[in-house]
């Protein structure tokens, strides 16, 4: 039934085009049994007439009969025609015949441009492949103003530019075929040629020569084109040696091309004296069997739909449109106002325009990017709230794991799409821990990672539908994966150094992205290859650190991993350990006795582990006894620790901290959070809470940062944790997660504060059936003696 809908409603606008183009033209004149193009050359004759296809009648002497036979009712005259083998000379009569009489006459053409108007809209609805639609429809629409220039010798401007406009289709499917991706850069100039072919063409309407002149010239750039097109087809197919079904697909298309371009001018100019367009019965056949071969070269992609895309082009291409409405709406205004001033000052008109327009395009171009980014992108509530949110997210107050899980499903919500992943080579980054996150490997020397490395713009899963060889194998390998878009992130500081891949897949309602969309994604690519990046500096240093992590760094190794001899107050008992991922702990613990009733717990987790991260550990545990040497709070400690990550690493280390005093006179427990993972009390019959309140991590931006307060009573305990406890994982890339720490700590509530952190060490060993740690782990117990 869409079918049928989607054909009736083509039908009935191609019926609204064909005779509004007839109401244009004249209702009613005096014509002869044949018609010619403005150069006299015939191309359609009755059957009587049909010897003088091919010739050239002479111009004067048909413009001197037609006046006196409207003037004075001139029925037959004498005329030469002319050809390569001479002249002859016969007599003829004028007719009167109407619009539709004429349509008559040229019903094969009619049906032709129908046909190509119908696989045009074929190929838009089912396939969104937008360089074959168009294609198909600059065909269309040439064959129909090719009637109306016979016919009526009108739309010159229509005729001249979709006669160029095609060719240069011709080349870019050419490349669509191949499966290569056409740089957008390329459309803007090639609508611009064929609008000055067509303004050309118009405005020397009355000159044969010129008509002459640009229609062979347009041929041969189509055959050109065409030629071309064979060529690389013919080529990339006996390069890439596919199945026979692919290798027949491909000479189907190779044929195609063939029959309806170079078979032709051949016939036409071996001998004939019938041009390109007068071979009607061939080229009839020629002509219906193209999009016959088109179809069929292509139905295997068919059903992938193509995304269209358009890059800053597309501003390019509305301005060019506004600027030729204008100057056609300017010769349209001194036409009814004044023809035989156009006709004295039309070059000074066409020149004053030319200046304008040069003058004005690049003010008319910006403000056509600041109009469609606007009504496209920031006009959107939902896209533009979510890119606020994604920016904020990357500074927010919670891990690099966390952040990265985040980002992927605040996009996959605000562009509905069915899934969201991140291809990243292997070999590069080998030590990366990926379990729990959306991540894909590939290797570093691959096929799929080698074509990605070297393609710097968007890739678009169905434009690589037609291609072979490395193009058949990422084609695969994205549709496999159900992706219909492939964003590169870059690393900047290395210019253009592709380091991952956002894979995205297609929407839920299966419709392409809109231009806001699109806007949306690129804008998301550059705060995902920020956080990538520093992602990957952390995971890098993984490895690097392992490498050194034997060298005599014992003195670092103390100060990170091995707290001095432990002092606590007499109400509370402490339990804690600690695990680095490397040798070097990037965590940080300090229990501090400050007076007789005052107790210190402090946890830090530095972005990255390893050799690094224990000289900035050293570097914060000196700013911290410095600041407590001086008895500063615990807000003014972090805004000094905050301060000095900010001067020194200028965002490219941060660190999460939990900093608490009890206070054995009141029962307070004061503390300031930093992004960190959240305290947990253990009341004395076993009840869980956990305090979320947090404030932004350290080594982002300046804070001003505030005490909380939890109050404990005899027998409660006070849980401090770094994310390494909550994201271990097992063998089969489970994470350890909250509810299983919340839930051992519930049922082992009556456990000493060392025996609880014994049992949690214990259980997370087990948990990762006793493998390194992906992640440093600390785990302190603070429990208030009865």
């Amino acid at each position: 039934m869409r079918n049928i809908l989607i054909v009736f409603l083509s039908v009935i606008l191609f019926s609204l085009i064909l005779f509004s183009g007839l109401l244009n033209s004249y209702s009613k004149e005096a014509r002869f049994p044949f018609y010619f193009y403005p150069n006299g050359k015939i191309a359609v004759a009755s059957t009587s007439h049909s010897n003088l296809v091919g010739m050239k009648i002479d111009l004067i002497e048909y413009e001197i009969v037609r006046k006196l036979g409207a003037d004075y009712g001139l029925s037959g005259h004498s005329f030469h025609f002319f050809a390569k083998e001479g002249s002859i000379v016969k007599s003829l009569s004028l007719d009167m015949r109407s619009s539709f009489e004429v349509l008559k006459d040229f019903l094969p053409d009619i049906f032709l441009s129908l046909l190509y108007f119908l696989v045009a809209i074929w190929f838009f609805f089912y396939t969104r492949d937008l360089y074959i639609f168009l294609l198909f429809g600059s065909l269309s629409s040439l064959f129909l103003f090719n009637f109306f220039l016979l016919a009526f010798h009108d739309f010159l401007f229509p005729f001249f530019f979709f006669l160029y406009f095609t060719g240069f289709l011709i080349l870019d499917v050419s490349f669509r075929l191949r499966g290569k991706e056409i740089p957008s850069r390329w459309f803007a100039p090639q609508v611009i040629f064929s609008l000055v072919a067509g303004f050309v063409g118009l405005s020397q309407k009355g000159n044969p020569d010129l008509f002459q002149f640009l229609s062979v010239n347009g041929m041969y750039f189509n055959l050109f084109s065409a030629g071309i097109c064979i060529l690389q087809l013919v080529f990339h197919t006996f390069r890439n040696k596919g199945t026979f079904q692919e290798v027949s697909k491909k000479l189907s298309i190779v044929l195609a091309f063939f029959l309806i371009t170079v078979v032709p001018f051949l016939m036409a100019e071996l001998g004939s004296t019938k041009s390109f367009f007068m071979i009607r019965p061939y080229l009839m056949t020629a002509l219906i069997l193209f999009p016959v071969l088109i179809v069929f070269g292509t139905y295997t992609y068919s059903l992938v739909p193509v995304q269209i895309a358009f890059s800053s082009s597309l501003t390019s291409i509305y301005s060019i449109l506004i600027l030729t409405f204008g100057y056609l709406f300017g010769l349209e205004f001194f036409v009814r106002w004044n023809p035989g001033f156009l006709g004295k000052h039309q070059r000074e008109w066409n020149l004053f325009y030319v200046v304008a327009a040069a003058y004005f395009l690049g003010s008319l171009n910006n403000k056509l990017y600041k109009w469609i980014d606007y009504w496209s992108f920031r006009n959107n509530p939902k896209l533009h709230t979510a890119l606020e949110e994604l920016s904020v997210m990357i500074g927010a107050p919670i891990s690099m794991r966390a952040t990265i899980n985040s980002l992927i499903r605040r996009l996959v919500d605000a562009l509905e799409v069915k899934k969201l992943q991140i291809l990243i080579p292997a070999d590069k980054f080998s030590g990366t821990d990926l379990r729990n996150l959306n991540f894909i490997r590939i290797p570093y020397g691959s096929e799929i990672w080698t074509y990605f490395e070297n393609h710097t713009e968007v890739t678009i899963t169905s434009h690589l539908a037609y291609g072979l060889g490395i193009r058949e194998s990422v084609f695969k390998f994205l549709n496999q994966m159900e992706v219909q878009l492939a964003y590169p992130l870059f690393n900047f500081e290395k210019g253009k150094e592709v380091i991952a891949v956002f894979l995205v897949g297609e929407k839920i309602n299966r419709k392409n992205f809109t231009l806001g969309e699109l806007r949306f994604l690129k804008e998301c690519t550059r705060l995902a290859s920020l956080l990538i990046r520093n992602y990957s500096l952390l995971v890098d240093e993984v490895e690097k650190k392992r490498i050194v992590r034997d060298l005599n760094m014992a003195a670092v190794l103390d100060k990170t991993l091995h707290l001095p001899e432990l002092e606590t107050i007499k109400s509370v008992q402490l339990g804690y350990f600690t695990l680095p991922a490397v040798g070097i702990s990037g965590d940080y613990l300090d229990i501090l006795k400050l007076s007789p009733k005052r107790q210190l717990l402090f946890l830090g987790d530095v972005s990255g582990h390893g050799l690094g991260s224990g000289y900035l550990v050293s570097a914060v545990r000196g700013i911290i006894r410095r600041q407590l040497g001086n008895s500063s709070s615990l807000p003014d400690i972090f805004r000094a620790i905050n301060l000095f990550l900010i001067e020194r690493y200028r965002g490219s280390e941060f660190m999460t901290s939990i900093a608490g005093i009890y206070n054995a006179s009141d029962g307070a427990f004061s503390f300031v959070n930093a992004g960190h993972t959240p305290p947990i009390c253990i009341r004395k019959g076993g009840r869980i809470e956990l305090r979320n309140e947090t404030q932004r991590v350290l080594g982002v931006l300046p804070t001003d940062y505030r005490i909380l307060t939890i109050h404990l009573n005899p027998g409660d305990k006070l849980v401090l944790f770094t994310d390494g406890v909550t994201e271990t994982f097992d063998d089969n890339e489970e994470i350890f997660g909250e509810e299983n720490l919340l839930r051992i700590l519930s049922l082992n509530h009556d456990k000493d504060a060392q025996s609880l952190a014994d049992l949690i060490k214990k259980t997370l060993e087990e948990f990762r059936n006793y493998k390194e740690p992906s992640d440093d782990i600390s785990f302190v117990c603070l429990e208030v003696s009865e």
